[in-house]
């Protein structure tokens, strides 16, 4: 692929516009990112990248939301998406290209209605349950490559705590389960030269756009963006399902 091809100009500004969602809500990104990148770069590669570019662009965001975090809350969750997680990736490995397209169209269609929906979870908030989100997040990253700031962001803005602190825990489960993802693709070798260099061109793109984000937050609703977020969602979803 042509570096000055109109696909990854594509590439380029859908990392911008990703990464602006993810510094003002601390997840998002890849809901945007994942599928247009396995449309341009096909299924493995696409998510491999989105992958490293996430896992480095994120890393703005961390300082301050450590400082804010409740670690109690937020262990058990974390053991459990890096188990899933790592487990997760062999499946998405050894599947057929196709499959993982189709499946992820699917889960991403799902995930936009339950963000369309205003759907809270009113369950417990112990360590059974954050295990129970953290293994559903990590499954769902490590087998689909679909990403699971949607599922740690129910959980977590239904927990106690204003906004920052909420969203503090959202930003440090989805850049962990990141990370423990980008394991999984070194160990299983889907991380190679090629991914790189391409990761290394949209990740400043991604980099610039959380910067954007992250003080969009301080001066603008969220629950309009979420909606935004959701019907861009949904159509890549069904995009990917069609392609």
């Amino acid at each position: 692929m042509s570096i000055i091809s109109i696909p990854f100009s594509i590439a380029l500004l859908t990392a911008l516009i990703s990464g602006v969602a993810r510094g003002y809500s601390g997840f998002a990104s890849g809901l945007i990112l994942v599928p247009i990148f396995a449309l341009l770069f096909g299924p493995i590669e696409g998510i491999a990248i989105s992958a490293v570019a996430s896992f480095i662009g994120g890393l703005q965001l961390l300082p301050r939301a450590i400082k804010l975090a409740d670690w109690k809350e937020l262990t058990p969750p974390l053991i459990a998406a890096a188990i899933g997680c790592f487990f997760g990736v062999s499946f998405l490995v050894s599947n057929e290209p196709d499959t993982i397209t189709s499946l992820m169209g699917i889960i991403l269609i799902l995930a936009s209605l339950m963000l369309l929906s205003g759907w809270k979870y009113s369950g417990p908030h112990n360590t059974y349950a954050g295990l129970a989100v953290g293994g559903l997040s990590g499954g769902s990253l490590g087998a689909f490559g679909v990403p699971v700031g949607q599922f740690f962001a129910l959980y977590f803005l239904s927990s106690s705590g204003d906004t920052a602190k909420q969203r503090a825990h959202i930003v440090i489960a989805a850049s962990c389960a990141v990370t423990f993802f980008v394991l999984g693709l070194l160990f299983e070798g889907k991380v190679v030269w090629e991914t790189l260099f391409y990761a290394a061109f949209v990740t400043p793109f991604f980099m610039f756009g959380v910067w954007v984000g992250a003080r969009l937050f301080q001066i603008m609703p969220f629950s309009w963006f979420s909606k935004v977020v959701a019907w861009l969602v949904a159509a890549t979803g069904v995009t990917l399902i069609l392609s």
